[in-house]
């Protein structure tokens, strides 16, 4: 029975090729689109699954006041809440740094972690060689990953005990970390102990002091169910001990589960690049929309056709078929047509995974085990029963007496079917449409605005405090080199210090700062603009910032500010200059600094965040302010050649010490990562939406076109011309249409509004994305239908009414 069956659904898929053809292909697109995404949110939400006590594991996170959490927290505090908090079992220390290898005679920078011995105890990674609870004990071992291994000795095995050099100290290598595909937030490349990252502290008690958060600190949690109360506690244990050490006023700190902190794109210094809970849950809504697309277009032109198989309806009933019988055969046809479809799909996603992996920075992989075997399984039976049980049940419930005579076509119920079906696909083609139509306005605008500062040309290297004013005097004398500056921070990244600051007349009131020691030419350097008043300049011998911690009040240094903290004391650009303000607060004496100029608001992270106010200080010496980038600003057109000898500058002065650059350009488009991934793969799912509900609405109108065969040839015969004919067969569809895009624009409007109130500086909702997205529609809806009307509408006559 069951192959008969077979037999019939086969013989009834060979027969009606093209209607069995768009099925065929909208399922293609559908299924393969929700199996791609469905690997990636996996993929998203399997980072750190890996480890055994993964669920025992949390980050600890700080807040100062009411700026965003962030992942990093003084190195003093581990060691407090393990000897202070009963819940805290243990805990342990991960510092993430650039730093330099030198082997043999090549540096190399590389991008490392500093981590206390008891780090294999919270991450139990798989070592090809050496022993996981030994391996980070002395303070000159060095676990490296098998990558890295393979990179210096040219193998992952047998490198035990060779040497390799850590910013000018020799390291041996006591393990090598085996690769694994499962994604983690430790980005294993050179782990090195603990006590090496204290050599670059600027003095030794920046350990214990608790105002430097320069670690990302760990806790093993034995009794979770109280974990607020711990928090809670915790943060007054860390505010007693900061407060009046910085211009923050107030601390709190949360217990993050380890599982759940890569989707968290909130928290700022994490280890690695966060990926985007809502990126995660937006496309996966967006894929089952795909999805839903292709089942649409499945029932469409499913019962549409139940018109032409009526008669076999009848027949069947009339010889004594039940209605289960009926639905099953139906059933099966549609598991058929489906089974074909995801093996399709399959064949798809292995073509395009590279890639998807290339457009949103992952690494994901299909492999067929029995799990996701048994989940194709389950998604091809659902996709079937969904799309194939009104036809099977339509079909099924006809009257062999009605379609034996012709009556089935004038079914009131299957053309308000069809129709809200034609509704359906337009609407989620329209809100997809308008909505990539408003992010990618939004992001060209971002990209656009001014940003206080010149991002071409310029390169940022990490560290070179030691040679900085040695290079800077051979690098200009490059003839490609317009100036070079060292700074605290840079724009594209938050900054690290802070002030309070005060009007000299009124210190009253207080206003946070963001800070950034600066060396000569950073202004220039940066391309920051000058508002009013003067730069930093050697000829001024009292420009540059020191403090006398003993005597607070005689404290020297001219300070530059921003625009936004000239307004919020009250002064215009103008007026601000030489003008006095005080520093300090808490525990640090007042003192009080000139203005002697007023720069350009410049964004330090992205136009999610609004420009704070901003001091500059001149650090005489990079030393004195500790400074942690030099910028180089290159001649517009300057080659790769330009910098590998400013790198050979480099090399001559510390042979030690790796040239790691980036441009700035690249630092600011590395800042939009995920709101580009979001715009890109949105284009993406956009066109794969339009070209679905094309693919059903081409079978559609052939259908239905193809049902008004004899109408057509008959009002051609009494004088309508094509073009009367085919806006007769397109205009069916228009009033569909545009109900469409009246039902899906307003969801649109209100959820594309939220999504722009995340950004501080954004576009006027675009009004005119709508009007071109309703407009899109119908041309869509026109050149598919049009392509059908125009071959009916062209056909001889005689070729319809030859049966008659």
């Amino acid at each position: 029975m069951v192959k008969l069956l077979l037999i019939i659904a086969w013989r009834n898929f060979c027969r009606d090729k093209l209607t069995s053809f768009i099925q065929l292909s909208g399922l293609v697109i559908g299924i393969a689109c929700f199996i791609l995404v469905q690997l990636y949110v996996d993929n998203q939400k399997s980072y750190n699954s890996q480890f055994s006590q993964a669920e025992s594991i949390y980050r600890v996170n700080l807040t100062r006041d009411d700026k965003r959490p962030q992942a990093s927290t003084t190195l003093a505090f581990a060691k407090a809440l393990a000897s202070n908090f009963n819940q805290v079992a243990d805990t342990t220390r991960v510092s993430r740094s650039t730093i330099s290898v030198k082997h043999q005679q090549n540096v190399f920078s590389e991008r490392a972690l500093y981590g206390d011995s008891n780090y294999f105890e919270f991450f139990d990674f798989e070592l090809l060689e050496g022993d996981i609870h030994t391996a980070l004990n002395a303070p000159d071992s060095l676990v490296i990953h098998e990558d890295i291994a393979i990179k210096y000795f040219g193998r992952s095995t047998g490198v035990i005990g060779s040497h390799l050099i850590i910013n000018g100290k020799d390291h041996q290598v006591t393990g090598v970390v085996k690769k694994t595909f499962i994604p983690n937030t430790m980005p294993v490349t050179l782990l090195i102990p603990m006590e090496n990252f204290y050599r670059q502290l600027p003095a030794p008690d920046w350990s214990e002091r608790w105002n430097y958060a320069a670690t990302v600190t760990f806790a093993k949690i034995t009794n979770f169910e109280n974990i607020s109360n711990l928090a809670l506690t915790a943060g007054e244990y860390y505010d007693e001990r900061a407060k009046g050490l910085s211009s923050y006023k107030k601390r709190r700190v949360t217990f993050q589960p380890l599982l759940e902190i890569y989707l968290d794109n909130n928290t700022t210094y994490s280890l690695v690049a966060p990926g985007s809970e809502v990126m995660v849950n937006v496309f996966s809504i967006i894929s089952l929309m795909i999805l839903i697309l292709a089942c649409v277009n499945f029932t469409n032109l499913s019962t549409a056709a139940a018109m032409r198989r009526g008669k076999d309806v009848g027949v069947k009933k009339a010889l004594g078929a039940s209605k289960s019988q009926l639905i099953t055969q139906y059933l099966l046809e549609a598991i058929l047509l489906t089974s074909a479809a995801t093996s399709c799909s399959i064949v798809v996603v292995e073509l395009f995974i590279p890639g998807f992996n290339l457009l949103m920075s992952s690494n994901i992989g299909f492999v067929l085990s029995l799990p996701l075997a048994l989940q194709l399984v389950g998604l091809t039976l659902l996709v079937a029963i969904l799309a194939g049980s009104y036809p099977a049940f339509y079909l099924s419930h006809l009257s062999p007496a009605h379609v034996l005579k012709g009556l089935v076509s004038s079914s009131k119920s299957g053309n308000l079917l069809r129709q809200g079906l034609i509704i359906l696909q337009f609407g989620i083609a329209a809100f997809l449409l308008v909505s990539s139509l408003i992010v990618n306005g939004q992001m060209q605008f971002i990209k656009d605005m001014p940003q206080g500062f010149d991002r071409e040309n310029v390169i940022i290297v990490s560290r070179g405090e030691n040679i900085f004013d040695a290079f800077k005097s051979q690098a200009m004398r490059h003839p490609d080199v317009i100036s070079t500056t060292m700074s605290h921070t840079v724009p594209t990244k938050a900054t690290r210090t802070s002030n309070t600051v005060r009007r000299a007349d009124d210190i009253s009131i207080e206003i946070w700062s963001g800070n950034n020691p600066v060396s000569y030419d950073f202004f220039q350097t940066f391309g920051i603009k000058i508002l009013a008043g003067r730069d930093f300049s050697t000829a001024y011998v009292n420009d540059a910032y020191k403090e006398n911690k003993d005597d607070w009040q005689s404290s020297k240094g001219k300070i530059i500010i921003n625009q936004t903290l000239a307004t919020t004391l009250g002064y215009s650009p103008e007026e601000a200059v030489g003008q006095m303000i005080t520093l300090g607060g808490g525990n640090d004496g007042l003192h009080n600094h000139q203005i002697i100029g007023i720069v350009e608001d410049s964004h330090y992270v992205n136009a999610k965040n609004t420009v704070p106010p901003m001091t500059y200080e001149l650090s005489a010496a990079p030393q004195d302010r500790p400074l942690r980038w030099v910028a180089i600003r290159l001649k517009a057109g300057s080659n790769l050649q330009s910098v590998k000898e400013l790198e050979q500058l480099w090399l001559n002065l510390d042979g030690s010490l790796a040239f790691k650059y980036n441009w700035l350009s690249d630092l600011f488009s590395a800042s939009y990562r995920n709101e580009n991934q979001q715009t890109q793969l949105l284009n993406v799912f956009t066109l794969l939406a339009i070209m679905v509900t094309a693919i059903g609405l081409f079978g559609l109108a052939a259908f239905n076109t193809q049902r008004r065969v004899k109408e057509i040839a008959v009002r051609k015969i009494l004088g309508a011309n094509t073009p009367q004919l085919c806006f007769m067969l397109v205009n069916q569809f228009s009033n569909l249409v545009v109900l469409a895009n009246i039902v899906a624009l307003p969801v649109a409007y209100f959820l594309m509004r939220y999504w722009l109130n995340g950004f501080v500086y954004r576009i006027e909702m675009p009004y005119s994305a709508f009007i071109l997205s309703g407009f899109f529609s119908l041309i869509i809806a026109y050149v598919t239908v049009m392509v059908i009307a125009y071959r009916a509408a062209t056909a001889p006559p005689v070729d319809s009414l030859s049966c008659e």
